[in-house]
């Protein structure tokens, strides 16, 4: 039987983005001005083309499932995880428009480069063996390298791409070696069939246990889990703030999606891996809340911010080997929907608020600017509130779900640390609408220009996203 034209269908988001980026290499050197000025458009016209793909096949009754021999798996989670994906792409592809105009940066590789990213998260979250996982992985950190640098004039996008790319290579050396030394050990490269290895009972082997603890440093990488995180505040702070936008929530997403599906689907972990994971989740909750503590630039307190929110995500994921798997994925991708519209909308409206160059990111420079302009203000007021977890906005209700899972598998002093990190973390989200509306502008006041008409909406949907997520029924 031939299933080609099941799989074309099923994958028809991944064949959208990769010929898309393809054909947007093509277009500026074909085009010339004209193609440069179109590819923005051509761009979100293919992620919105995409996301209507995604969107047809999660209405479907019956999931396509494993294609590819087992190569990749479309299921809810990996298509809802897509859509996240999608969502944070489209997200960067209206924020970057008008800020590489300002930066006279407007090329169109930028965009294919995004949509390469897109590609990549796409073949990492539908991995179901470790060479599609390991392909997905490095095109998309190959395609983030670049663009975390793309500012190459500016030393500090510079220096943020090398410390990306030097910590993404030794990661993926760690994620390589962990892959050889579980081949080694159990012969086999698919995730069902890891499963069924390790349900022999053949947990004892050391290679198995190694193998496990390099596959987490590499993911850990990924996540900007604490004590790998060290590159991600450097590197946020650095990337031009659309890209800051798009390693934060797409990268993110398509991380913990790998992560998810590799150790409560192909591992199945056992009960001793449980404290392991929650140390993880207690170490990168609280050291990136204080990291976030002590910043001066709203930025680089959103780059420790995500840090934090990697140690709630893990709160989950302590409960891999207790919670049932749907239970689990359905937490983590609905905190994942969360924190993708309130993440990408502030650095969005940093990316809008920020002068050329990216000056003008501190709380001082917020200053009485809520005052000034009304809207963009409750903006990100909005998006603050929801960061801080408070009620009735996404990020109360993401982290509501991700608690309660681990509260009911018996994970009662972890759900403690998290909620006291949560109280902590609400000090610097509300030092920013204090700044915007509580503490005067000293000296000579910033006019911020209104915001084009593609902004405005890009900051409706998040606003809206956040308010209304928590309250939408979820795919699955």
């Amino acid at each position: 039987m031939n299933t080609f034209p099941i799989e074309l269908t099923a994958l028809l988001p991944l064949w959208i983005v990769v010929g898309g980026a393809l054909a947007l290499l093509m277009l500026e050197a074909i085009l010339g001005e004209e193609g440069r000025k179109a590819a923005p458009v051509l761009a979100g016209t293919l992620l919105v083309l995409a996301a209507g793909c995604v969107f047809h096949l999660l209405s479907l009754k019956g999931m396509p499932g494993p294609l590819f021999h087992g190569a990749v798996v479309v299921d809810l989670y990996s298509l809802t995880l897509e859509g996240i994906c999608l969502l944070s792409a489209l997200l960067t592809c209206v924020f970057s428009a008008s800020y590489l105009r300002r930066e006279r940066a407007v090329t169109g590789e930028y965009y294919a480069l995004l949509l390469l990213a897109v590609s990549g998260m796409f073949t990492l979250v539908l991995a179901s063996d470790f060479l599609t996982f390991f392909v997905g992985l490095e095109l998309m950190s190959l395609a983030a390298y670049v663009l975390a640098g793309y500012l190459r004039v500016q030393e500090r996008s510079t220096e943020a791409a090398l410390k990306y790319f030097m910590l993404g290579v030794f990661a993926s050396g760690f994620l390589l070696y962990g892959i050889a030394l579980l081949y080694g050990a159990s012969g086999v490269l698919r995730f069902p069939d890891l499963r069924h290895f390790l349900e022999q009972g053949r947990y004892s082997s050391p290679l198995v246990e190694a193998a496990a603890a390099l596959l987490v440093v590499g993911l850990g990488f990924k996540a900007a889990l604490v004590p790998f995180h060290g590159w991600a505040p450097d590197v946020y702070d650095g990337a031009p703030a659309p890209v800051a936008a798009l390693l934060s929530t797409g990268v993110k997403t398509a991380a913990f999606g790998a992560f998810t599906r590799l150790f409560a689907e192909a591992f199945g972990l056992p009960g001793n891996w449980v404290p392991a994971f929650a140390v993880l989740a207690v170490l990168t909750m609280t050291l990136g809340n204080l990291g976030a503590l002590g910043q001066e630039s709203v930025k680089r307190m959103l780059a420790y911010s995500s840090v934090a929110h990697a140690g709630y995500l893990m709160v989950g994921l302590s409960a891999a080997s207790l919670a049932p798997t749907d239970d689990l994925e359905r937490a983590v991708a609905f905190y994942l929907l969360a924190y993708t519209l309130m993440t990408a909308g502030a650095f969005g409206w940093i990316a809008w608020a920020a002068g050329k160059g990216e000056t003008g990111i501190s709380f001082e420079d917020y200053r009485g600017l809520g005052l000034r302009s009304p809207w963009m203000g409750l903006m990100m007021a909005l998006y603050m509130f929801s960061l801080a977890g408070m009620t009735p906005t996404a990020g109360f209700f993401g982290k509501y779900y991700l608690f309660k899972l681990a509260l009911d598998h018996g994970l009662l002093g972890l759900v403690l640390v998290a909620v006291l990190n949560s109280f902590v973390s609400a000090y610097y989200y509300l030092r920013v609408v204090v700044s915007l509306y509580m503490k005067p502008a000293e000296g000579k006041e910033t006019v911020l220009p209104s915001p084009p008409l593609d902004l405005r909406v890009a900051f409706l949907l998040c606003g809206l996203g956040v308010l209304a997520a928590g309250f939408l029924k979820f795919p699955f």
